[in-house]
């Protein structure tokens, strides 16, 4: 009966995070970003949707990989609702994931973390992280990010009946079937290596990075970018964006702040939290210490490899001038280190949280505020699709020239502005939806 109860408790628990945490994304994107599509919602995966109809666009390559979630959604939005509304569908089913993710986080986090008021704020990173709404959130294009978040949390659990290695299998293959950089984790399922009811989690996630490398090689990525300067280059971003950004949002004032003060603004901060990790390590039970090294290496894993590979441009921070901090937005990428960089902090706090020293608990507490407050602090963060252009607006310009015309198509923009993130849209569409 105990065990019972515990478990409706945190499936309860699981699904009121879940709820929480996507109206609050949904509350901070806001209008009209969450009634604007973002690039390949737009002119890549409903194009090749358009094409390739709903069963093999699901397995169709695009840059590389598969991305296989992210096309169910766009199937979805285009299945049960009109025209008119499918940026915003998109939008809401975007954030429902981030739901469903935060809420295995909570879930899968069971066996690693002590103190559930921790538990919760983990779960809860990816919908509190300062620099979320400014890309990432609310768009199938970076949801991706989102699922890999989830990844380490899947690959470490370790099932206890063959129901819950099956639910976990099937978890795993959608994150596997969407995120290559999922292979970071793989290395977690061998934590409960003895365990027989592993086997289903590791053969699908295994399976999903297979397909993945192949998808790869067969369908290789086109080139971007003309490459970053230097490491160091790769270290002071990481400490401009990811390190600063887990605090503050506004990467242009944190850029004018290094600029007019110097780099110790963000380096001793970033160096003291590091500190405070290694410590926590220390402190840390075993299983703890693997979700540890875990979450902050694939912080920094997340945010180099993204350079290094995407070979982006406007990366040498060493050598920014004034105009360049003012001129430089947030990548999409120090998102997604930021939310593994907080993680790790989370998992820090609930070490130091566990008996011992009362300075100890203390320093778990302020770790604890250091990712609450900030979360609430920059909550208003404004998306770059803050301004439109909204979609549904657009379709309603059309619709007295589709009526005219109903063979045609027409051109639907998403940002940003760029011919490759416009939507050509057949008419019939647009009539059906009138």
């Amino acid at each position: 009966m105990a065990r019972r109860r515990s478990t409706l408790l945190q499936i309860g628990g699981a699904i009121v995070i879940g709820v929480v945490a996507t109206l609050l994304i949904w509350q901070r994107l806001g209008f009209p970003a969450r009634g604007t599509a973002w690039a390949e919602d737009s002119g890549q995966f409903l194009n090749d949707r358009l094409t390739l109809g709903p069963i093999a666009v699901l397995w169709h390559p695009y840059e590389g990989y598969l991305h296989l979630v992210p096309r169910m959604i766009v199937d979805v939005a285009v299945a049960v609702a009109p025209i008119d509304l499918y940026a915003t569908v998109v939008n809401a089913l975007s954030c429902c994931v981030l739901g469903l993710v935060c809420g295995l986080v909570f879930v899968l986090s069971r066996s690693f973390l002590q103190a559930w008021p921790v538990r919760v704020l983990l779960a809860l990173v990816p919908a509190i992280t300062p620099m979320a709404t400014i890309e990432i959130a609310g768009n199938t294009a970076n949801l991706h990010w989102y699922l890999l978040f989830l990844a380490p949390w899947l690959f470490a659990f370790r099932p206890k009946s063959w129901w819950s290695a099956a639910a976990v299998a099937v978890a795993a293959g959608f994150v596997t079937g969407t995120e290559i950089q999922s292979a970071l984790f793989l290395p977690l399922l061998l934590l409960h290596v003895r365990n027989k009811k592993i086997i289903p989690i590791a053969a699908v996630a295994v399976a999903g990075i297979a397909a993945q490398v192949v998808v790869t090689v067969t369908h290789p990525r086109t080139s971007q970018g003309g490459g970053i300067t230097s490491i160091v280059d790769v270290v002071a971003g990481y400490f401009a964006q990811p390190v600063a950004g887990s605090w503050n949002g506004n990467v242009i004032a944190v850029g004018n702040a290094i600029q007019s003060v110097g780099w110790w603004v963000v380096l001793v901060p970033g160096l003291i939290v590091a500190a405070l990790l290694v410590l926590a390590l220390v402190r840390a039970p075993w299983l703890q210490r693997w979700m540890l090294v875990a979450t902050a290496v694939g912080s920094v894993a997340v945010w180099a490899a993204a350079l290094l590979l995407n070979r982006t441009d406007g990366t040498n921070w060493t050598s920014f001038t004034s105009e360049d901090w003012a001129s430089v937005g947030a990548f999409r990428y120090a998102a997604a280190a930021s939310m593994f960089l907080l993680a790790a902090i989370c998992v820090a706090a609930d070490a130091f949280l566990s008996p011992g020293p009362v300075m100890m608990r203390v320093l778990g507490g302020v770790l604890i505020l250091a990712v609450l407050v900030p979360g609430i602090l920059n909550a208003n963060i404004p998306a770059k699709r803050a301004g439109g252009p909204v979609w549904s607006t657009q379709v309603q310009n059309v619709v007295e020239v589709c009526a005219a015309d109903p063979a045609r198509t027409v051109q639907i923009s998403a940002l940003p502005l760029r011919e490759r993130w416009r939507t050509n849209l057949p008419c019939t569409l647009v009539n059906d939806g009138r």
